[in-house]
């Protein structure tokens, strides 16, 4: 969020917050934490000596009332990076106005480096040039678009097919309601797959919050290496159907047939290979690396050198690819091999700017739970956790899962580098609170996107378009769409995937199919107990962090 919305979330005073400049607000609120934090380590001094070596002192310690998490975190160095960052952003902007090609040097290099300030730090260096990637103006860089039968960048609010538009020129330009990497108004969402002219050719997609990647990406490898297994195990009667199930939750059922064989037409949940993919509104992505390679491509026309690569030597897709990688990578273009978008640019898009971006999605911090103050809003949230439960909202919302090893590790894949980076979300995450376990018993991380992982039939009222007469159905059906996670959900309107609902009472109602259930106990509960489940919902938000908007 910006400055000005954080202050609307400050405690009103006669003093008028909001109209103060955002420099005197910053340091009016280092100077009130310094001295709460300075109070409160005293305290925590005081009970971790006394208790020290105390089992018992340490179950107090897990047991006590909850504090939110980010007022557990020291925030003056956070705020004096800050606005250091803020004031190298703005510099930036003056070099960028003054010689647009300077960005072009910078930012798309072989090393991408951090412009805004220098630092020691391999992994802060790329999460800073991924940020900086992130916000800046991409239609400075040659490769931006395609000249493919209009000059380029032959701009396209319209997609054509898989190729995209391109649509936008920063990824920031569509991502940015409630804060930085946060979700997009119902005015900025892509019109993907249609025909480059007729609206009704194309489906809507609402631009979505961008927070707990890196938690949703590792958790996806987990939980397909677990379905994998459970394929592979010896002793497999051919002609049975095995369930598939993963910490509680059904994936559907698999038949192994007299061939050696797997049959797998009874799985809608996931896709055939058993490969858990967490990212985009179908669930087509199992990385953010993928990802965010299909987004360059069909909303900013920057083409992956790693698939181009592919492409022209006819080698196998890179590693994690899906059905969406092999359609970005069909539709290119129709120039050269080395040139298929015909733009000024033969190589857009190379490994370690994908690998920059992939480290910045993956360390931004994970939304938070945070429940409201005041005893009849709390009440009120206590009452709408048991509605979320007893409606049948929990049923494909899973609110928790485990993670076994939160690391990861992403490297860069054409002939431009051999760049490797590790990650590991329990000391890397950026700008939040790193991953935690929750319990010292226990040896598991959990997480809490609210989203059992899967595809769902939501009915045929949510149910995207047929398609043009002729062409290929999709692989997945029209009206199944992945359960979207809900954690973040309270900064992150409109809802749905179309952005068709503007509150969270309209995206309840639109809910059909598999959630016909729990859409119609929501319409049968008590008023009450409808804006309860509200109340519950809205504290499932991004991490309390002032954000500067230069």
């Amino acid at each position: 969020m910006g400055l000005s919305s954080w202050n609307n979330r400050l405690p009103r005073c006669p003093l008028a917050l909001t109209r103060w400049r955002p420099t005197w607000v910053l340091v009016l609120v280092m100077c009130g934490l310094s001295g709460c934090m300075q109070a409160r380590d005293k305290r925590r001094a005081g009970v971790v000596h006394k208790g020290a070596g105390s089992r018992q002192a340490a179950h107090d310690a897990l047991s006590a009332t909850a504090v939110p998490l980010e007022h557990a975190l020291d925030l003056q160095p956070y705020l004096r990076d800050l606005i250091e960052a803020a004031s190298a952003k703005r510099h930036e902007r003056h070099i960028v106005a003054y010689e647009p090609l300077e960005a072009v040097t910078s930012i798309f290099s072989i090393s991408p480096p951090s412009r805004q300030m220098e630092t020691p730090d391999e992994l802060e260096k790329h999460f800073r040039g991924g940020e900086e990637l992130f916000e800046t103006d991409l239609s400075l860089f040659p490769g931006f678009g395609d000249a493919m039968g209009a000059k380029q960048p032959n701009m396209h609010r319209i997609h054509r097919g898989a190729h995209g538009g391109p649509d936008s020129a920063s990824c920031r330009s569509c991502h940015h309601r409630g804060g930085d990497d946060g979700a997009g108004e119902y005015t900025e969402a892509a019109l993907t797959g249609g025909d480059g002219v007729r609206v009704s050719s194309a489906a809507e997609r609402n631009p979505p919050a961008l927070h707990g990647g890196g938690s949703l990406q590792v958790l996806a490898r987990e939980v397909t290496a677990v379905l994998q297994k459970q394929i592979a195990s010896p002793g497999q009667v051919p002609g049975h159907w095995y369930h598939l199930e993963v910490q509680g939750t059904d994936f559907g059922e698999v038949r192994f047939l007299p061939d050696g064989g797997l049959d797998t037409s009874r799985l809608v949940a996931i896709d055939p290979d058993l490969v858990v993919r967490p990212f985009g509104w179908k669930g087509t992505h199992s990385t953010l690396r993928r990802f965010a390679e299909e987004a360059f491509q069909v909303h900013h026309g920057l083409n992956s050198t790693a698939l181009l690569q592919m492409s022209y030597l006819f080698g196998p897709l890179p590693k994690d690819a899906s059905a969406a990688t092999r359609a970005v990578r069909d539709n290119f273009g129709d120039g050269p091999p080395q040139n298929p978008d015909r733009d000024q640019l033969n190589e857009d898009l190379r490994g370690p700017h994908l690998t920059t971006m992939a480290v910045y999605l993956s360390l931004l911090p994970n939304p938070v739970i945070e429940p409201p103050r005041g005893q009849v809003l709390l009440a009120a949230f206590r009452q709408g956790l048991r509605a979320f439960t007893r409606l049948g909202c929990a049923g494909c919302h899973k609110p928790s899962w485990e993670i076994e090893k939160p690391t990861w590790i992403e490297h860069s894949e054409d002939a431009s580098s051999s760049l490797t980076i590790e990650l590991d979300l329990r000391r890397d995450i950026r700008n939040g609170p790193p991953l935690r376990k929750l319990d010292a018993d226990l040896s598991t991380y959990t997480i809490f996107p609210f989203s059992d992982l899967k595809r769902h039939d939501m009915g045929a009222a949510l149910a995207d378009h047929a398609g043009e007469p002729g062409a290929p159905p999709p692989q997945i059906p029209p009206s199944y769409f992945l359960t979207r996670p809900l954690w973040g959900l309270a900064d992150s309107a409109p809802y749905l995937h179309d952005g068709r609902a503007a509150t969270l009472h309209e995206a309840i109602l639109a809910h059909g199919g598999e959630a016909q259930t729990a859409q119609t106990a929501y319409l049968q509960a008590t008023a009450e107990e409808q804006r309860a489940l509200q109340v519950f919902l809205y504290s499932l938000s991004r991490p309390l962090f002032p954000e500067l908007t230069p």
